[in-house]
C-alpha cells in the first residue's frame, strides 16, 4: 500500500446536506469519486451518521457492491470510515438500549467493511461520547479489547477519536495494547482545543492510524488551511521523526466552491507532505 495518501472526507466534495458540516451525501456519493480523482484525492473516507442510515450504501449487499464499482473504475479507494454515529449512540451510555445498538452497530461495521477494503473504522469519543470518567474508561476498554481477535481476524483496526487532554489520552492507551486500537489525529481538534503537538506526537504519535487535516482557533472550529492555529511546520517535522506513512483525511472547512475548495486544500497539504515525507 501507498504510504502518505491524500483523501477527503465524503460529503466535502458535494453541497452541504441539512446544513451540517458533514453528513453522508445521499445523491451524490458516487459522483464523488469522479470529482477525488479529478483533484487528485487517492482515497475517501466514508461516513456514517443518522442521515439517510438506512440507505446508506455501506449497510447493503447491492450498496456495497455499486461501492466498489466506483472503487474499480476510478482507482479511488475507501480505506476508513468516521463513524459519527457513535456520537449520538455512546458505548458508556446509561441506557441499555443505546449500548445495545451502539455494539451492535460497531459489530455490524466490522462486518462490512472489509467487503468494500475498508481497513480502519473511526470512533469518535467526543461530545456525549467522551470519556469523561473512569467508569467510561473502563467500559470502552473491556468493549474493545474483547473485540481484538475479530479485528485480527478480519484484518481491522478501530481508530479512537477523542477529546481527552493529551495526559489522559497517553494515560488510557497504557491499558490497551494491541496495535489493532489505534488513535485518529484530528489537527484542527487539537488547535481548537489548545493542546500542544509537540506533547500529543512526542506521547502517542506512535499509535495514530491515520490523520484528519482541518485548520481550527479557539473561536472558530473550522476555518481555511493555513489561517488558524494549527501549526502544520511543527506537525509535519515531528510526523517526519516519526516516519509516519499513514493516510491524511482532509476534513476541512465548507464552503460554495467546494470542488474548488477541496483542489486548493488538496494542493496545501500536498506541499507538506512532499516537503517533510517523501
Amino acid at each position: 500500500m501507498k504510504s502518505n495518501r491524500i483523501g477527503i472526507m465524503q460529503g466535502r466534495l458535494s453541497p452541504i446536506v441539512n446544513n451540517k458540516i458533514q453528513a453522508f451525501p445521499l445523491e451524490t456519493w458516487e459522483n464523488e469519486f469522479a470529482q477525488a480523482k479529478e483533484c487528485g484525492f487517492e482515497i475517501i473516507e466514508w461516513v456514517i451518521d443518522m442521515t439517510d442510515l438506512e440507505k446508506n450504501p455501506l449497510l447493503s449487499k447491492k450498496g456495497r457492491a455499486a461501492i466498489n464499482r466506483c472503487i474499480k473504475k476510478y482507482s479511488v479507494e475507501v480505506p476508513s470510515v468516521c463513524c459519527d454515529y457513535f456520537v449520538e449512540f455512546p458505548f458508556h451510555s446509561e441506557s441499555l438500549e443505546i449500548r445495545m445498538q451502539a455494539q451492535g452497530m460497531l459489530i455490524e461495521l466490522i462486518r462490512v467493511c472489509p467487503k468494500v477494503g475498508i481497513k480502519f473504522i473511526e470512533l469518535p469519543l467526543i461530545g456525549k461520547s467522551g470519556i469523561k470518567s473512569d467508569e467510561n474508561a473502563e467500559i470502552v476498554i473491556k468493549l474493545f479489547t474483547d473485540l481484538i481477535p475479530v479485528l485480527e481476524s478480519q484484518d481491522l483496526y478501530l481508530l479512537l477519536e477523542t477529546d481527552l487532554l493529551p495526559e489522559a489520552l497517553t494515560n488510557l492507551f497504557k491499558n490497551i495494547s494491541s496495535k489493532r486500537i489505534q488513535i485518529n489525529y484530528d489537527t484542527g481538534n487539537s488547535a481548537y482545543w489548545g493542546f500542544d503537538p509537540k506533547v500529543e506526537l512526542l506521547n502517542y504519535g506512535n499509535r495514530i492510524g491515520n490523520i484528519h487535516i482541518k485548520d481550527c482557533t479557539p473561536k472558530d472550529y473550522s476555518v481555511h488551511l493555513g489561517t488558524g492555529n494549527v501549526n502544520f511546520e511543527l506537525v509535519f517535522e515531528l510526523l517526519k521523526k516519526l516516519n509516519y506513512r499513514g493516510d491524511f483525511i482532509l476534513q476541512t472547512v465548507r464552503g460554495e466552491n467546494h470542488v474548488e475548495l477541496a483542489q486548493s486544500f488538496h494542493q496545501f497539504t500536498n506541499d507538506y507532505v512532499v516537503k517533510y515525507l517523501k
